[in-house]
């Protein structure tokens, strides 16, 4: 064994020298990527020898095996799998076990799933990156492209539920702010699909001129699930991170949409603040055409001055002027059906416009976590979501925002529920095996010997034998 490990390190050494002697000192970024190339080779290289040295200490265990009913079916089965150091390919034993059943001992050893042809490290990473980037964006960061976009997807499709609790704060915040809204994204076979999404944090600290962060917030996504149950599962997450009943105030900021109203069935103290952005939009619409457009400086006063009788009057004036002004048709019945509209939404959150201007408000900020949290990755590209895959990847996102990271073992959950392929098990007895074998081969590696026995280079002095004797003599080097 350790004449493979240091033929392998000879022949890569050996290479890194000719490429300098035949290059000299190019570009800087020329230099890095050819080491980086031969170096990622020599340790995959050594990877593959070492795996194949674990599988021959299994074979060679007779005694062992034996004692446990395990019988050789067949040497030398080879297995193609996708590492950080790029496609390997390694041999390994298929064993008859005592149950009856058969199995790569190797594979469970080196935690090597069935059936994936991609290691869970890699496709933790892959999942990470596609939660912030395109499935083939993420393939083409992490693997370079080696891995097409449907492997991505199904690392994402794999991946198990993921929940972000919330670390336990301190002390209760003298107020809690939650923001509330809604990302509408398109479905391949039609049609668009709402996610909505809720933010909760303590207020918001400046950070410069124009720029502000939230305090202590968190993401909470709710595709799929029903405006009562999404609700109490956020109402839950605050109860994990705070004392629920010493809160000082709490602000849902929101449009007013039926599901952020269910809210306040589970705040039951808190007041509601009509998002800016929504009322701007409404107030838009109200006020459009020449004719309506007369009335914004009296629209804008009345509801300063928190005067909805003088409101309604307004309202009346503006339509009779719309009937009088415009002919009939399309034009006149559009104008009035939005005046109707728009002035019906003013009066039904007449209450939640006039708390804007509540001094504890830190502005509503809706819709800027919506485009930051979803908008950003699911509905700005022309593309289409399955339900299955909108689903899983904005729970992943949003749990990655919160600072989750997704682990190589969640990448293989849905194993868990399946007796075939199931969750790699551990066979300690040959672990032990292995290992032991191991400390035999590498017990004299720290003396060096390897890099000072002549037999090892021999011929004449070359630039790889100068280089591993230089090695060899720094050992003293504190």
């Amino acid at each position: 064994m350790e004449n493979i490990i240091l033929q392998i390190v000879q022949e890569k050494s050996k290479k890194i020298i000719e490429y300098f002697q035949s290059h000299g000192v190019c570009g800087i970024n020329q230099m890095a990527e050819e080491l980086k190339r031969l170096s990622e080779e020599m340790a995959l290289e050594m990877l593959t020898a070492f795996i194949g040295c674990a599988d021959e200490a299994i074979c060679e265990a007779k005694a062992q095996r034996k004692s446990d009913g395990i019988k050789v079916h067949e040497r030398r089965v080879p297995r193609t799998t996708f590492t950080v150091l790029g496609e390997m390919t390694y041999q390994r034993t298929y064993f008859d076990m005592p149950n009856g059943e058969r199995k790569y001992i190797l594979d469970d050893v080196i935690e090597v799933a069935p059936y994936e042809r991609i290691d869970s490290g890699i496709s933790a990473k892959l999942v990470n990156t596609a939660a912030m980037y395109s499935f083939g964006r993420s393939a083409d960061i992490v693997t370079g492209g080696q891995i097409s976009r449907q492997s991505v997807r199904n690392k994402i499709m794999n991946t198990g539920e993921v929940l972000h609790i919330p670390a336990k704060a301190k002390k209760p915040p003298e107020a809690l702010h939650i923001f509330a809204d809604e990302d509408h994204v398109h479905l391949q076979r039609g049609g668009n699909a709402i996610i909505p999404l809720i933010t909760v944090c303590e207020g918001k600290r400046r950070l410069s001129e124009g720029r502000n962060e939230l305090i202590e917030a968190f993401h909470v996504q709710g595709y799929g699930i029903k405006p009562e149950n999404f609700w109490e599962y956020v109402y839950a997450l605050c109860a994990e991170k705070y004392d629920i009943e010493h809160l000082g105030k709490i602000y849902i900021y929101g449009d007013g949409a039926s599901w952020i109203l269910t809210g306040f069935d589970y705040f039951t103290s808190a007041m509601h603040i009509l998002d800016e952005f929504h009322f701007k939009k409404r107030l838009k619409k109200l006020l459009a055409g020449e004719i309506c457009a007369s009335y914004a400086g009296v629209i804008h006063r009345v509801i300063s001055d928190n005067d909805p009788a003088r409101f309604e009057k307004i309202i009346d004036k503006m339509l009779l002027a719309v009937n009088e002004k415009l002919p009939e048709g399309k034009v006149r019945t559009g104008r009035i059906k939005a005046l109707n509209d728009n002035s019906k939404y003013i009066r039904k959150f007449w209450e939640a416009i006039q708390n804007m201007k509540t001094p504890d408000s830190i502005g509503s900020c809706t819709e800027a976590m919506v485009s930051h949290v979803l908008s950003e990755r699911f509905s700005r590209s022309p593309m289409g979501w399955s339900k299955q895959g909108l689903s899983k990847t904005s729970m992943i996102r949003v749990f990655v925002l919160n600072g989750g990271k997704i682990q190589p073992t969640d990448t293989l959950a849905w194993k868990k529920y399946s007796n075939k392929n199931s969750v790699i098990t551990t066979h300690k007895k040959y672990e032990a095996i292995i290992k032991a074998q191991h400390d035999k081969l590498f017990k004299d590696v720290n003396s060096w010997r390897w890099f000072e026995t002549e037999s090892q280079i021999s011929g004449k002095t070359t630039g790889t034998s100068v280089a591993l004797d230089a090695l060899g003599r720094m050992r003293n080097v504190s």
